[in-house]
């Protein structure tokens, strides 16, 4: 018994030692559950909420250097940016030269914590809206508006902590002359020291699709979680 309280003890100790990281994303939707790791990107170093072109281009160009491609497709992943952890959402593919027209769209609303941050490309041209309540939760209620080939579009919450939550709905609004592919949306995990798509989907009947999001804690202290549960089950029996 004695031994089994100086175990709990000690995690509890190292539980506290340790930075706690948020830096995996549980995503929920209608046909599971999955996880994404971050990783570094060194774009969204400007004022919020301006995302250059310039930066969403740099991020297409990355994950094209791990054979992902993101034409036609919304790509969907977690990273470490000066802003902190941030969830970005990239539409279509941006070369980095900004709107070559404005034949399609895309509505997005999305729901995430008052106290994130918010990056948008085109921030002065596409139709957007954040309502920011003193308490709760954030919403930006976004049409995004691009040409199809050579441009995209894009946005992202940053400084996502331990146990944020978000929401997100698209509808395409462009019907059947779509932009995008059939598996329209890609989710892109940091997984064995690389960029790798781990989830697709598709938008359903209506040309909508929905997820929730939820940060959770990184190695080492999931680990210490672990095994503090672990010990207390232990001390039960």
């Amino acid at each position: 018994m004695q031994l089994n309280r100086l175990i709990t003890t000690s995690l509890l100790f190292c539980l506290v030692a340790v930075p706690v990281n948020a830096s995996i994303i549980q995503i929920s939707h209608d046909s599971g559950t999955f996880e994404l790791n971050a990783n570094p990107m060194n774009i969204l170093n400007s004022a919020a909420p301006y995302f250059s072109s310039t930066d969403l281009a740099t991020a297409h160009e990355i994950l094209s250097n791990w054979g992902i491609s993101t034409d036609g497709k919304i790509t969907i992943l977690p990273i470490n940016t000066s802003a902190g952890l941030s969830f970005l959402t990239l539409i279509d593919k941006e070369l980095g030269d900004g709107d070559t027209g404005s034949n399609a769209t895309l509505g997005v609303t999305s729901t995430a914590s008052s106290t994130l941050g918010m990056y948008i490309n085109d921030y002065s041209q596409d139709v957007w809206q954040l309502i920011t309540p003193p308490f709760g939760s954030q919403t930006l209620g976004a049409t995004f508006v691009w040409g199809s080939v050579g441009s995209g579009d894009g946005f992202a919450w940053t400084g996502l902590t331990l146990g944020d939550t978000f929401a997100y709905s698209f509808n395409d609004l462009d019907g059947v002359a779509s932009t995008f592919d059939d598996e329209a949306f890609q989710f892109a995990s940091w997984n064995d020291g690389g960029w790798e798509i781990v989830a697709t989907s598709s938008f359903d009947s209506n040309r909508s699709w929905e997820f929730t999001g939820m940060t959770i804690p990184g190695p080492p202290a999931a680990l210490l979680v672990a095994a503090l549960t672990l010990s207390c089950r232990r001390r039960r029996q």
